[in-house]
C-alpha cells in the first residue's frame, strides 16, 4: 500500500492507488527504445502534487527489472537541494560527476574532464546573464573564477561527448522539483540543460508544472515562456489526470485508518454521503491534496476523538486545509455559524446579517462557490434557508454536531475545553445504572468538581443527560435512573449553579430527565414506577418539583389541553406518597437545613394539613437556632435599580406576612429584636433577621413591603 502518510512518492507499482504504473512502463520503455546516441530531452507535466515525483520513481522501478544490457545509468538530480546556491550548473556537473565514474567502469575517465568543465561552463552560463552580471555577488565569484588559467570549454566537451560515445551507455539524467525553484533559479537551470543537451546518448527526463515554469522564465526574461520551454523540450507528456474513482478510493481507505475506530452511534453514513459530495470531494483534486489533508486528520483527530461529529469535523478540516481564509472567518463568528435558525432574529439587522454571509462566499473561487456553500448549510443549517428552530439543538449536541454552541469551540480549540463533559464520561454515567449506588455517587461526587466558570460539574452532567434520554438509556434502566434522580436529586441543586433570573437550576434539570423518561413508559405503568421512586427516595425537593409540574398538566387537561403524563387518581395517590416522605424520612434538623424547605412547607399546606405544618413549623422554631435557620430558608433576593443609577442590585426581601401561616410574626420578632440587642445573631442570619425586621416595623406602619419602590433608595 502507498505510505498516503508521508509526503514523499511511491517507490514500487504494486503501491499504486492512481493508475500511474502502466504510464511510468510506456515511458519506460518509450526511454529504452529510443533509436538514436543524440542528446533527448523528454518532458513530464502536471501540476503540483499530481504524481509527477510518483512517476519518475516507476520510471526508475522499470528500467531497473529490464536486461542489464538494456538498462540506462540513471542520475538522478533534484535542483531543489541545491536552491540558494549560485552556480547550479557546476552544481548538476558535480552531480554527474560523482555518479556515472561509480556506476561504469566506462565512465572512469570522465571524473577531472567533468570537473573541470563544470568550472569552465559554469563561468560562461553566468556571464550568459543569468545571475545579474559581473556586479553581483556571483559576478564577483565569476571574476575569481576568469582569473584562474582559462579552460578550453570547447575541447572538454568534444573530449566528453567522444567518451560518452565510446560507451555506447545510454544515460538518464533525471530532473525533479524545478517547479519549486525560485524564477531566477528555474530560468538558470533551463540555461543548463539547454547548454548541455547536446551530449551523445545523454536522455533527460525532466518533471515540472509548465504554467509554473513558463511564468518564471517570462518574469526573469521578458521573453514567452512556452516558447522557451518549445526550444528546449524535444518530447513532452502530459501527466495523465487521476482517475477520480481511484482518487476517492485512496482518501477513503485513510480516512477509515484515522477514524475507523470512532464510537459507535456518531458515524451517520447518510451525513456523511451528502457532505461528502457537496463539498469535500472538490476540494481533493490531486493525490497531494489526499496526504496532506489526512496527514492533517492524523494529527488533529485524536485529540477530539468522540467529542466532536466525525464528519463535520472532516468537513471543516478540509477547509482549513484548502479554504484556510474561510476557515478563519467561521473560527472568529460563532454566532453567525451555531445556534439554530431562529437565532437570527435577535442578530439585529438581517440585511447585514445576509451581506455577512455573501461576503465570504463571493471571496471563494468561483469554480468552488457552489459547492462550498452547499457544504456550510449543511453543517450549519443556521445560514440555511430551511427553518431549524430550538427544538433541533438536543439532537445536534447528542450527534456532537458543529452548530451547537456548546460544541462549537472543540471543532477549533482541537481539544475539548477545559470543564466540559466528554461523551465518553456519559456513556460511562449511563452504564452505571447497572449498579444505581455507584450512578448517584458519580452524580454527587460532580457537584464538587468545579469548571472554569465556577458551574458544577454535576450542572453539566445534568444537562448532557437530557441529550440522552431519547435513545442511549434502555427502557430497563429508566426505573433505576428515576430511582437515582429521585434519591439523591437535591444533593445536586447548587446556589451556585444558578445565574440570575433566567436560570431554572439543577432542580428542574434534574426534573425534566424525570419527566421525559417516564414519557417513553406506558401510562399504565407510570404510578407504579413513581410511587416506588418517591417511596424509596429521599430528595423530597426535587420530587416536589415534579409532582407540581405533573398537577398542572392534570388541571390543564382538565379545562380541555393536551392529556396530561397522569391521571388524577395518581396524582392524589403521589401527593400521599410524598407527604408521608416528608413526614418521615428527614429528622427536624435536616428538613430545617433543606435548601428548598420554603416551598417543601407550601407543598405541605396545599396538598396536606395546614395545622400540622404550622404544628411542626412552631416546634422547630421553638429554639433561638431553628428560628434563625428557618428565616434564612425565606429570605429572597430580587433585582433593584434606582432612576439615573445603572447598577442593579440584589435586594433582599422577608416579608412576615409570608410566614404567617407557619408562625406568630410578632412573637418572633421580639425574639429577634432580644438576639440583635444581645448580639447573639450568627452572620450567616444577619441579613435575614434585619430583613424581616425592617418589614415587619413596615407592616406595622401600614406600608406595603412588596409594593412597587418600597424599597428604593
Amino acid at each position: 500500500m502507498t505510505a498516503l502518510s508521508a509526503d514523499r512518492p511511491s517507490s514500487n507499482p504494486q503501491d499504486d492507488l492512481f493508475g500511474h504504473a502502466p504510464f511510468a512502463e510506456s515511458l519506460a520503455n518509450s526511454i529504452c527504445r529510443y533509436p538514436g546516441n543524440d542528446g533527448l530531452v523528454l518532458a513530464l507535466y502536471g501540476p503540483w502534487g499530481s504524481g509527477k515525483s510518483t512517476v519518475l520513481s516507476y520510471v526508475g522501478h522499470f528500467l531497473e527489472q529490464r536486461p542489464e544490457a538494456e538498462q540506462p545509468v540513471i542520475v538522478t538530480f533534484n535542483p531543489w537541494w541545491f536552491s540558494g546556491q549560485e552556480n547550479l550548473a557546476r552544481a548538476f556537473l558535480g552531480q554527474l560527476q560523482a555518479v556515472l565514474p561509480a556506476k561504469n567502469t566506462k565512465f572512469k575517465k570522465l571524473g577531472d574532464l567533468l570537473g573541470n568543465f563544470a568550472e569552465g561552463v559554469g563561468g560562461l552560463i553566468d556571464l550568459s546573464g543569468m545571475t545579474g552580471g559581473a556586479g553581483s555577488k556571483i559576478g564577483k565569484l565569476i571574476g575569481m573564477i576568469t582569473k584562474r588559467k582559462p579552460k578550453d570549454v570547447p575541447a572538454l566537451k568534444s573530449e566528453i561527448s567522444q567518451i560518452l560515445r565510446d560507451a555506447q551507455t545510454r544515460i538518464l539524467v533525471i530532473i525533479d522539483d524545478i517547479d519549486r525553484l525560485t524564477p531566477e533559479e528555474t530560468r538558470q537551470l533551463f540555461t543548463v540543460i539547454k547548454a548541455l543537451a547536446d551530449f551523445p546518448n545523454v536522455v533527460y527526463l525532466l518533471a515540472f508544472d509548465r504554467e509554473v515554469a513558463a511564468q518564471a522564465i517570462e518574469q526573469q526574461s521578458g521573453m514567452p515562456g512556452e516558447r522557451y520551454l518549445e526550444k528546449i523540450i524535444q518530447v513532452p507528456f502530459e501527466l495523465p489526470p487521476v482517475d477520480r474513482v481511484a482518487l476517492r478510493a485512496a482518501l477513503f481507505k485513510r480516512l477509515d485508518e484515522i477514524l475507523g475506530d470512532t464510537p459507535d452511534g456518531l458515524f451517520d453514513q447518510s451525513y456523511w454521503t451528502n457532505a461528502f459530495h457537496d463539498g469535500i470531494d472538490p476540494l481533493i483534486q490531486v493525490p497531494r491534496d489526499v496526504v496532506r489533508f489526512t496527514n492533517t486528520l492524523a494529527v488533529t483527530y485524536p485529540a477530539v476523538r468522540g467529542e466532536v461529529n466525525p464528519v463535520d469535523f472532516i468537513a471543516l478540516e478540509a477547509l482549513r486545509v484548502f479554504q484556510p481564509s474561510l476557515y478563519d472567518v467561521i473560527r472568529t463568528n460563532q454566532d453567525k455559524f451555531s445556534g439554530h435558525s431562529r437565532d437570527n432574529r435577535y442578530d439585529g439587522d438581517q440585511k447585514a446579517i445576509a451581506a455577512f454571509h455573501e461576503q465570504w462566499a463571493q471571496a471563494l473561487p468561483e469554480s468552488l462557490r457552489s459547492s462550498t456553500k452547499a457544504l456550510l448549510e449543511r453543517i450549519f443549517p443556521k445560514i440555511g434557508q430551511m427553518g431549524y428552530g430550538a427544538d433541533w439543538l438536543t439532537q445536534w449536541r447528542r450527534s456532537l454536531r458543529a452548530c451547537h454552541p456548546d460544541v462549537f469551540p472543540t471543532y477549533f480549540r482541537m481539544t475539548v475545553p477545559p470543564g466540559a463533559v466528554r461523551r465518553s464520561e456519559m456513556l460511562t454515567l449511563l452504564s452505571l445504572a447497572e449498579t444505581p449506588a455507584a450512578l448517584g455517587d458519580a452524580l454527587v461526587q460532580a457537584t464538587s468538581e468545579k469548571r472554569p466558570d465556577g458551574l458544577s460539574k454535576a450542572r453539566a452532567l445534568l444537562e448532557r443527560l437530557m441529550d440522552h434520554v431519547e435513545e442511549d438509556i434502555p427502557d430497563e434502566h429508566i426505573p433505576v435512573v428515576i430511582g437515582v434522580l429521585f434519591d439523591v436529586g437535591d444533593s445536586l441543586v447548587l446556589d451556585s449553579d444558578e445565574r440570575g433570573s433566567f436560570d431554572f437550576g439543577n432542580e428542574s434539570r434534574v426534573t425534566r430527565v424525570v419527566y421525559h423518561l417516564l414519557k417513553r413508559v406506558d401510562r399504565t405503568q407510570r404510578h407504579d414506577l413513581l410511587k416506588t421512586a418517591i417511596d424509596q427516595g429521599r430528595s423530597l425537593g426535587v420530587q416536589r418539583y415534579l409532582i407540581a409540574a405533573l398537577s398542572d398538566e392534570v388541571k390543564k387537561e382538565s379545562e380541555g389541553g393536551e392529556e396530561a403524563l397522569v391521571d388524577t387518581a395518581t396524582l392524589d395517590d403521589l401527593k400521599v406518597c410524598w407527604l408521608n416522605g416528608l413526614k418521615t424520612k428527614l429528622s427536624q434538623s435536616e428538613l430545617l437545613a433543606h435548601s428548598q424547605l420554603a416551598r417543601l412547607l407550601a407543598a405541605w399546606c396545599l396538598w396536606g394539613d395546614k395545622a400540622e405544618a404550622k404544628a411542626w413549623c412552631e416546634a422547630a422554631t421553638s429554639k433561638n437556632d431553628g428560628l434563625l435557620t428557618f428565616l434564612t430558608k425565606f429570605c429572597s433576593h430580587t433585582r433593584s435599580q434606582t432612576v439615573g443609577d445603572w447598577a442593579v442590585r440584589l435586594q433582599p426581601r422577608l416579608n412576615p406576612a409570608w410566614l404567617g401561616q407557619y408562625i406568630d410574626t410578632t412573637a418572633c420578632a421580639q425574639r429577634l429584636i432580644d438576639l440583635r440587642q444581645a448580639g447573639a445573631i450568627p452572620n450567616t442570619a444577619i441579613e435575614a433577621v434585619d430583613q424581616f425586621l425592617k418589614e415587619f416595623e413596615m407592616l406595622k406602619a401600614g406600608k406595603n413591603p412588596d409594593g412597587v419602590g418600597a424599597f428604593d433608595d
